[in-house]
């Protein structure tokens, strides 16, 4: 455990030293990423979905707030869902709007829940993400969470609604939105998903602002058995048609996930617990601290010592005063006491 903590801090003052250099890289490849997958799931409209206008919006991202990826993931999204339906884009545009003015603009970690929902959605690992979110954002994090998951079902279902658009004659104005209506009303799976998620983000939510050391351990366990059966659940009731191998499998990964952020965050040490009570005039007040875990990063000063160079001297030829010649067969003692005159 004390190699993990000494990787952990190494780790973090890496991340200190070299911050100025992190941060923008990994807003570039992240936003790099997004968009490219974001262009994948909503490919219709070949003039906007081109690399290098990736490339350009990644760089700009590098140095300004995240809510910019936000803002040009929505243009994106709208742009490819104008070439189907302009009604299915106003509609994708409000649901994005909404979670702006109600959270992105308030916190701006809401703007990469929302649009990195769709993306782990279209890499089936969406599983992964209740629980954490729950632990990291809160309650809070929730709306922003089910609007994410709101635009990932459009893109699935924007495919069945062109081939619909292209089947009708003329230019009857709803259609898009009515095909729209009876793929969710027909798809229970939205619904599951949604309720499914929002519960599991609440219930670790709660679990792991509990007042216990070990919160955090009863959120990741228990959260992700709670969303295997609420999906397993929602499976036998709609008989839908996702594979519950990979709910179980993703499960186990998301304990891993949850394992690993409360590590770097850091983990009580319930061996150094301490107690303390003190009152005032009004309250007497019952502290229970629980020091994380560290290893002191002390700052080592070798010295290396080198042994000088003795230099050759020559004794002089006359004898001591004593009459003893000098021989050099025979160490010289001086007393410390003695003189010279």
């Amino acid at each position: 455990m004390t190699q993990l903590i000494d990787f952990r801090e190494t780790v973090r003052s890496f991340y200190q030293k070299y911050e100025g250099i992190i941060r923008p890289a990994g807003k570039f490849v992240f936003s790099l990423l997004i968009l490219f997958l974001l262009s994948r799931m909503f490919g219709y409209n070949p003039r906007i979905n081109r690399f290098y206008i990736f490339l350009i919006v990644s760089a700009l991202q590098a140095f300004l707030p995240i809510s910019f990826l936000y803002y040009m993931s929505a243009i994106l999204v709208a742009a490819n869902l104008w070439v189907i339906s302009p009604e299915i884009m106003t509609v994708c545009l409000a649901v994005l709007l909404i979670c702006w003015l109600l959270f992105v603009r308030v916190d701006r970690r809401y703007a990469v829940i929302v649009v990195l929902t769709p993306v782990l959605f279209f890499l089936k690992l969406e599983y992964l993400m209740p629980v954490l979110s729950g632990m990291i954002l809160g309650i809070g994090g929730i709306m922003p969470f089910v609007c994410g998951i709101i635009v990932y079902f459009i893109s699935t279902y924007a495919e069945s609604v062109s081939a619909a658009l292209a089947a009708t004659t003329g230019n009857e104005t709803g259609v898009g939105l009515q095909r729209l209506y009876h793929l969710i009303s027909v798809d229970h799976t939205l619904l599951v998903v949604i309720v499914a998620f929002a519960v599991i983000m609440f219930i670790s939510a709660v679990l792991y602002h509990v007042f216990h050391e070990s919160a955090w351990l009863f959120t990741v366990i228990l959260g992700n058995i709670a969303l295997a059966l609420l999906l397993l659940s929602g499976k036998l009731i709609f008989d839908l048609e996702y594979a519950v191998f990979r709910v179980f499998l993703e499960c186990i990964l998301a304990v891993g996930l949850g394992f690993v952020y409360q590590f770097f965050k850091g983990i009580g040490d319930v061996s150094r617990i301490e107690k303390v009570s003190f009152e005032d005039d009004e309250y007497i007040y019952y502290v229970k601290a629980v020091p994380k875990m560290k290893v002191s990063m002390t700052d080592r000063n070798i010295t290396q010592i080198t042994p000088e160079e003795t230099e050759d001297f020559d004794l002089p030829d006359e004898s001591f005063q004593d009459g003893r010649s000098p021989d050099p067969d025979y160490d010289i003692e001086m007393d410390a006491g003695e003189g010279s005159d």
